[in-house]
């Protein structure tokens, strides 16, 4: 085979991003008024469709959402939205769906019994046959205080559902309506729970909010944001999901972190995560040899994804059972026996088998890796023929996260198998940067650095390396493949800062150097923070200096002059000039006055009242003076007289 030869160029740390070929997802929506302009645009550029619990959109874009290519769904919330919903439909011909009931079991929501809601559907379901439409069922949830018949309080909304369709045998459903505000990966049971009807599911409402198990912080609510949509995307049986909700009064970082949209048209976080997950394009297909990434399945049972805190990734699927299983269209290039690499981690060890077209191919051994994001990667060989297939990943033995799959031709080695990073000096000439080396893959591997011939398997460091650029290329013991890098290691830093002065307060900003940062004023303690940026009381004459954390970083001076600030107003003037002296402490000051051949023509002191001196060129002619304002260091100033 062929080796290959690839070039990084790496500054203090290397690394890789994966890349998603993100079309537009026909599922994804959102459930959200108040919309504008700014806002639809911004969310079309993946989200399909929306609704806000009312027969109409928003007056902002009433007459504009078609222009964005994203759905608009009217609502009955009860029976008494069904003839405004008609009202709509008769004017609006994109609608292609309607919406019936919003939480009905709910007493503070639509508050409709079964046979209340049964009852009322024939004149929904007309408005649908009349202009073709899909009809979407009563949208319900697990409820507190809910609504009561025949003896059966209905918090159970399966129930609820039940009784439904018992009371309305003639009824046309097309689909059924959940919302759901669980927490970890509980919305699987509820979508399972909802199959039973047979009928494809909306997710209409949907995030953690879980009283018993609340999110703690914006990162819980992102992490249950990419696993629940990662699988609602890609369950078959699911046909449509949104987001609860676009935006809170109370705004993106306060409980529940739920906000999608911060200032109008901009995305939150959240919201631009909500984006980034994968779309489902069932026709996909791996290309082999290649990476597989896991959440990426074709069909599943069991998984669940999640974000990945391993360097080469974006989610990862986990929530292992015995028996779990995830499938992958892939398409081989050619014949032949390849290594096929799994990147794990996980509590205990496990048994991974991997299947084509149904039948058992290897096995795989998982490590415990001592925690559920410590990755390690575990290979074997497969035979593979060339062509298109279904590779079967099977859970015999549970307690593990999948990162990847990563299927090569024997001796080769992923460009995202290398990690190099490259650190500074700690002070100026001391020479003590170092260069790490780690792989992903364990082998026997010759590194190559400026001529220099070093061994390892899994990692490497040089320490008192001077600071430069160098060249690394490493093969294995084989030379069945080469890839070379550039690192660089920096000169050590020297602290740099800006000052930002008042007349009471400095704001300073380190430009460079290394936190925690110590400050004293006139050699007094005053703070230590961890803020490159940070603000102190000050006052005319103080210094201050800031260390680093590293001595050798040295120490960044200022000392406080407030009078370099000052201005003259009117200038020119045709008599009298106003000077700023932003200076509280002082209340008088001296002012020598020179013409422009420097000749001294006026020494006087003045009054500063309210951080104010007035200066009267009043008795000279026109012409540019030049005035030198207080003692010792004189500050100067040019005016003009005309």
């Amino acid at each position: 085979m062929m080796s290959k030869r690839i070039i990084f160029t790496i500054v203090l740390s290397l690394l890789f991003f994966q890349n998603y070929a993100q079309i537009k997802s026909y599922k994804r929506g959102v459930s959200y008024g108040y919309h504008s302009a700014y806002d639809m645009q911004k969310y079309s550029e993946n989200i399909s469709w929306w609704y806000n619990w009312a027969t109409e959109p928003d007056s902002a874009i009433k007459t504009t959402y078609q222009n964005y290519n994203v759905d608009f769904a009217p609502m009955a919330w009860n029976s008494s939205g069904i003839s405004n919903v008609n009202n709509w439909v008769n004017t609006d011909p994109n609608v292609k769906y309607i919406l019936g009931f919003n939480e009905p079991n709910f007493k503070e929501q639509a508050n409709m019994t079964p046979s209340q809601a049964a009852a009322a559907w024939p004149s929904f379901q007309a408005i649908a046959d009349s202009h073709n439409l899909k009809t979407i069922g009563p949208a319900v949830n697990y409820c507190g205080d809910c609504v009561s018949e025949g003896g059966v309080t209905y918090n159970n909304p399966f129930k609820y559902l039940d009784d439904f369709f018992t009371a309305c045998v003639d009824c046309k459903v097309d689909y059924i309506a959940l919302h759901w505000y669980g927490s970890g990966n509980s919305i699987v049971g509820y979508v399972d729970d909802a199959r039973k009807y047979n009928k494809p599911i909306w997710v209409t409402e949907f995030a953690s909010w879980d009283y018993s198990n609340p999110v703690q912080n914006l990162n819980d609510q992102k992490k249950y944001l990419a696993g629940t949509v990662n699988f609602l995307e890609r369950d078959p049986d699911v046909y449509r999901y949104s987001w609860f909700i676009g935006r809170t009064n109370s705004g993106p970082n306060t409980y529940p972190y739920i906000d999608l949209y911060g200032n109008d048209g901009q995305l939150t976080p959240l919201g631009q995560l909500y984006m980034d997950i994968p779309v489902y394009d069932p026709d996909f297909k791996f290309y082999i040899p290649g990476r597989i990434e896991s959440e990426e399945y074709y069909l599943m049972s069991g998984l669940f994804a999640e974000i990945t805190e391993d360097a080469d990734g974006f989610l990862d699927i986990g929530w292992t059972d015995n028996n779990d299983w995830a499938e992958y269209k892939i398409n081989v290039a050619e014949s032949a026996t390849y290594n096929l690499s799994v990147r794990v981690a996980g509590t205990n060890p496990g048994i991974i088998d991997f299947l084509i077209d149904g039948t058992q191919k290897v096995s795989v051994n998982t490590p415990n890796t001592n925690g559920w994001q410590n990755w390690q990667t575990v290979t074997t060989k497969i035979d593979l023929q060339a062509g298109e297939q279904m590779l079967k990943m099977l859970v015999k033995d549970a307690g593990f996260n999948i990162n990847y799959i990563e299927i090569f031709h024997i001796g080769y080695i992923s460009p995202n198998n290398f990690k190099i990073q490259g650190i500074g000096e700690t002070c100026t000439d001391k020479n003590n940067g170092q260069i790490v080396i780690s792989a992903t893959e364990n082998r026997d591997y010759v590194a190559t650095i400026n001529n220099e011939v070093y061994y390892f398997t899994t990692s490497k460091t040089l320490n008192k390396v001077t600071p430069g650029t160098y060249n690394i290329c490493i093969t294995d013991s084989g030379a069945s493949f080469e890839q070379c890098f550039n690192v660089e290691i920096p000169k050590a830093l020297l602290v740099k800062a800006k000052a930002y002065v008042n007349k009471k307060n400095a704001e300073i900003e380190i430009l460079q150097g290394t936190g925690p940062f110590i400050v004293y004023v006139n050699n007094v303690y005053v703070l230590e923070t961890a803020s490159p940026v940070f603000n102190i009381a000050v006052k005319n004459g103080d210094v201050i200096n800031v260390k680093t954390a590293i001595e050798c970083e040295g120490v960044f001076t200022e000392k406080i002059d407030l009078l370099n600030e000052i201005v003259a107003y009117p200038n020119p003037t045709n008599g009298f000039t106003e000077i700023a002296i932003n200076v509280q402490e002082i209340k008088e000051i001296k002012v020598e006055l020179y013409t422009s051949q420097s000749q001294l023509i006026s020494v006087h002191n003045y009054q500063v009242v309210e951080g104010k001196i007035r200066l009267s060129l009043e008795d000279f002619p026109s012409g540019i003076y030049f005035a030198k304002i207080g003692k010792g260091n004189l500050k100067n100033l040019r005016v003009i007289k005309i």
